[in-house]
């Protein structure tokens, strides 16, 4: 009788043990959490670090990043305006404002990563094809448009030749332009572009 009562107590207590380990989790500070039942989002995003309740077995835990996240694209010859090439390798921050929008959009940071390639990529290629090579290195416009003398003495007639063209944006405009382009497009996937540099 002793035991039959011990080995009831002993499966009550792992049955508590097994609800309590499947409807308590924990959010740190740098996560946000999407709690899912049968594969669909239910309530709002859990954003505050903490010991949380969820239904055991039936609900799910989805974590998604607070932190400032990277994103490196691939190194890529992009044509200039003046039709000379330039092996552009692009950078940027970005974060997820809205962890709800995100995981419904795209579920995860591997296919978070993708659309950035994609949605940067293109911007970097749109951007470097509407300036002159000039224009994509310098990172300031300060070039005075002189010309050069020794240049114009060998020249047989008086053309642009060793004519400096003034520089009307600089890579940190152009940079800036990329960021604008790209972040409108990734506000429907709940990302904040922080930052893009080349």
């Amino acid at each position: 009788m002793k035991t039959a009562i011990t080995g009831f107590g002993l499966l009550i207590a792992l049955l508590v043990f097994a609800l309590l380990r499947n409807s308590l989790y924990i959010v740190s500070e740098t996560q946000q959490v999407i709690i899912t039942q049968f594969g669909k989002p239910v309530g709002e995003p859990v954003t505050e670090a903490g010991l949380h309740f969820k239904q055991p077995f039936v609900q799910e835990v989805n974590v998604v990043d607070k932190r400032i996240l990277e994103w490196d694209g691939e190194r890529k010859p992009m044509p200039t305006r003046d039709k000379l090439y330039i092996s552009v390798d692009t950078f940027g921050r970005w974060r997820i404002t809205d962890p709800l929008v995100f995981f419904q959009r795209l579920r995860d940071e591997r296919s978070a990563q993708s659309r950035l390639d994609d949605i940067l990529g293109s911007e970097t290629r749109n951007a470097i094809a509407k300036h002159d090579l000039i224009e994509v290195i310098r990172t300031t416009r300060d070039r005075t448009p002189l010309q050069d003398e020794s240049l114009l003495e060998s020249a047989s007639d008086n053309s642009s030749i060793g004519v400096l063209h003034p520089i009307t944006k600089g890579r940190k405009l152009i940079e800036e332009e990329i960021q604008a382009a790209a972040k409108e497009k990734l506000l429907v996937f709940g990302i904040e572009l922080l930052d893009v540099r080349f």
